[in-house]
C-alpha cells in the first residue's frame, strides 16, 4: 500500500562551511530598472564578472540580492520566476536558481526537491540549505555558512504543479506524470540559462525519496547528455517503501533505541513490545537486518487496527510532551517561533512567503502561499509503486552514485526501515548489503571559517554542526547509506556539516565518506 492520507500529508516536502566567500561583493542591479529590451550598451553596462548567467533571456528573473526583505546582507546573484513545465504539462513551476562561485561547479546543476506531497522546496531553501536561513527560533534571517552554493549551482523547484509557488491544479496521477512534466520543465529552464551538457544531481528528502528515483530514471532514459546528464542522487530520509516497512515495522524498535527520550512508563512499554511480538515486527526486523539479507526475504506485516502501533506511541508520547515533534525526536516545549511554520508542528506564522513584498521581490504574481499545500497533488493518491520497488536499483546501475541519507531522531520514518527496503533490493548484481553498514561518517572540524570567508582573524569553535564521527556511512557497489546522529527527518537543518559534507561526496570532492581532512571549499 502506499502513504495514507493523513501519513503522506505529514512528509515534510521532504548546515559545513566554505572558504570562499559565496557572496559577490560589487553592486547589485535592480531588477525594477532593467527594460524588457536591453540595448547592446545599456546591457553591456548592467554585466559584469559578479552576474554569471545574467543575459536578455535571464535578466527578468534576476533577484536583487540586497533586496529580499528583512535579509539584511547581500544573498549575491539568484534568478526566481516562473517557466512552463510544457508540453508535458498545462502550467508553470516556480525555481529560485543560486549560481555558485567554486570553479570546480561550472559543469554541473543540483537540484533540490521538498516531498509532501505538496511541501514547497523553499523550505530547504530558508531553513535547510539555502544561503540564507531563517530557521524556528531566531529572530531574524542570518547567512548560513553552509550553505550548498559553496560547492555548486543550486536550484530549488516547487513541483509538481499545484505545490508552493507553482500554480495548480495538480494533473498528475502517478510518478510518471510527475517525472514528463519535470523534464518539460527541465529543458525550459536548462535552455533559459544555458546549462547545456552540466552534470545534473538530483537531491532531496521525504516524499522526494519517491520524486527522485522516478525523475531520475526518465531523465537517464532520453539518453540526452544535453539536457539529462545525471551523475547521481541523494535522498534523505526517504518514502521509498510502503508504510509498513518505513513506518510501521520498524518503529517499537526504534522507541526501544530512545526510552530515555520518550520516558514512557514501563507498562506502556512492556504492552507495546509483547504487541510488537504479536504483530510480527520484531520477527520480521530480525530476520530482514542481516548482512548479506537472508534468500528468502520475510514480508512485512499487514498494518491492522489492532497493529498500528506508531499511532499509538505518538499519542502516548504527546501525553508525556505536549510540544512532542516526530520530524526530531529531541525537542521540547515551548514550540519555537517559526516563519514557514513547519515542519514545527506548532504550526506558526508561516507568512513569510505569503508576503506581497517578498512575492514580489523573486518575481511571482500575488498568491496564496502555504508551504505545504491543502493542494491534494494526487487526486487518487500516487498510483505508482514505491521507488525502491521500482526505478531506484535501475538509477542505482545507472549512475552508481546514490546516496540514502537518515537522521536518527527521525521518528516518522526510521532508519531501519530504510535499510529493510536497501536488504530487500538488488542492483548491480547482488542483493542487499553483505556487509553491515557501520564504518564511521566524519565530518571535519573547523576553525573559524565563517571570519575567513566574511572577514577578520579565524577562531576555533564548530557552531551548532559538529564535528568528528557524527554517524556511519557504508557504500557497496555504487549505493551509499549515511546515518546521521543527531539529525532528524532534516539532515541539512539538524545537522548541516554531515549534509554538507554527503554533499561533498555526491559531487565528487572527496573519495569517502570517511576521508579526514578539510571541507573542500
Amino acid at each position: 500500500m502506499r502513504a495514507t492520507t493523513a501519513i503522506a500529508s505529514l512528509l515534510l516536502a521532504g548546515t559545513a562551511v566554505g572558504l570562499q566567500n559565496p557572496h559577490r561583493k560589487a553592486r547589485t542591479v535592480q531588477v525594477e530598472h532593467l527594460p524588457k529590451h536591453l540595448s547592446t550598451r545599456a546591457f553591456k553596462a548592467a554585466q559584469s564578472d559578479d552576474y554569471q548567467f545574467l543575459t536578455n533571456r535571464t535578466h527578468r528573473f534576476l533577484v536583487n540580492g540586497t533586496g529580499i526583505p528583512d535579509v539584511d546582507f547581500d544573498v549575491g546573484e539568484s534568478y526566481a520566476g516562473l517557466l512552463p513545465n510544457s508540453p508535458a504539462g498545462n502550467s508553470s513551476l516556480f525555481f529560485w536558481f543560486f549560481p555558485s562561485q567554486n570553479p570546480k561547479a561550472e559543469d554541473e546543476i543540483t537540484i533540490w526537491l521538498n516531498g509532501g506531497p505538496g511541501c514547497s522546496s523553499l523550505d530547504g531553501l530558508l531553513q535547510e540549505n539555502g544561503p540564507f536561513l531563517w530557521q524556528p527560533g531566531t529572530y531574524k534571517p542570518v547567512r548560513n555558512p553552509y550553505s550548498w552554493t559553496n560547492l555548486t549551482n543550486v536550484v530549488y523547484i516547487d513541483q509538481p504543479a499545484g505545490t508552493g509557488f507553482s500554480p495548480g491544479p495538480s494533473t498528475v496521477n502517478d510518478e510518471k506524470d510527475v517525472a514528463a512534466q519535470f523534464k518539460s520543465w527541465f529543458k525550459h529552464f536548462v535552455d533559459t540559462f544555458k546549462l547545456h551538457n552540466r552534470k545534473v544531481y538530483i537531491t532531496g528528502e521525504s516524499y522526494a525519496g519517491q520524486y527522485i528515483p522516478y525523475i531520475a530514471s526518465a531523465m537517464l532514459d532520453e539518453e540526452d547528455t544535453k539536457y539529462f546528464n545525471v551523475k547521481g542522487i541523494q535522498i534523505n530520509d526517504p518514502s521509498m517503501n510502503d508504510d509498513s516497512v518505513m513506518i510501521y515495522a520498524p518503529a517499537v524498535s526504534h522507541l526501544n533505541h530512545y526510552t530515555n527520550v520518550f520516558s514512557l512508563n514501563d507498562t506502556f512499554l512492556s504492552d507495546i513490545n509483547s504487541r510488537a511480538d504479536k504483530c510480527g515486527y520484531t520477527k520480521f526486523l530480525d530476520a530482514a537486518l542481516t548482512y548479506p539479507p537472508p534468500k528468502d526475504f520475510p514480508t512485512a506485516p499487514e498494518i491492522t487496527e489492532e497493529c498500528a502501533l506508531w499511532d499509538e506511541i505518538v499519542a502516548a508520547a504527546y501525553n508525556v510532551n505536549p510540544c512532542f515533534n516526530f520530524y526530531h525526536l529531541t525537542e521540547y516545549c515551548p514550540y519555537l517561533w517559526n516563519k514557514m511554520g513547519f515542519p514545527s508542528l506548532a504550526g506558526g506564522p508561516n507568512n513569510y512567503f505569503n508576503r506581497t513584498d517578498v512575492q514580489k521581490a523573486i518575481h511571482v504574481p500575488r498568491t496564496d502561499y502555504s508551504v505545504c499545500s491543502e493542494t491534494t497533488i494526487f487526486e487518487n493518491g500516487d498510483q505508482s509503486a514505491p521507488s525502491a520497488l521500482g526505478p531506484l536499483p535501475s538509477v542505482i546501475e545507472r549512475t552508481n552514485n546514490t546516496i540514502i541519507g537518515h537522521g536518527w531522531l527521525d521518528f516518522l520514518l526510521f532508519l531501519n526501515g530504510s535499510l529493510v527496503t536497501i536488504q530487500n533490493m538488488t542492483w548491480n548484481g547482488a542483493q542487499g548489503f553483505q556487509k553491515p553498514p557501520v564504518e564511521p561518517l566524519f565530518v571535519p572540524y573547523h576553525y573559524g571559517l565563517t571570519e575567513l570567508a566574511y572577514g577578520g582573524a579565524p577562531e576555533p569553535y564548530n557552531l551548532d554542526a559538529g564535528a568528528g564521527f557524527l554517524g556511519t556511512a557504508h557504500t557497496e557497489r555504487g549505493l551509499t547509506f549515511s546515518s546521521v546522529f543527531l539529525a532528524g527527518h532534516e539532515i541539512p537543518q539538524y545537522t548541516p556539516g554531515a549534509a554538507y559534507r554527503q554533499l561533498e561526496f555526491l559531487l565528487g570532492r572527496i573519495k569517502s565518506l570517511q576521508e579526514q581532512g578539510e571541507y573542500t571549499a
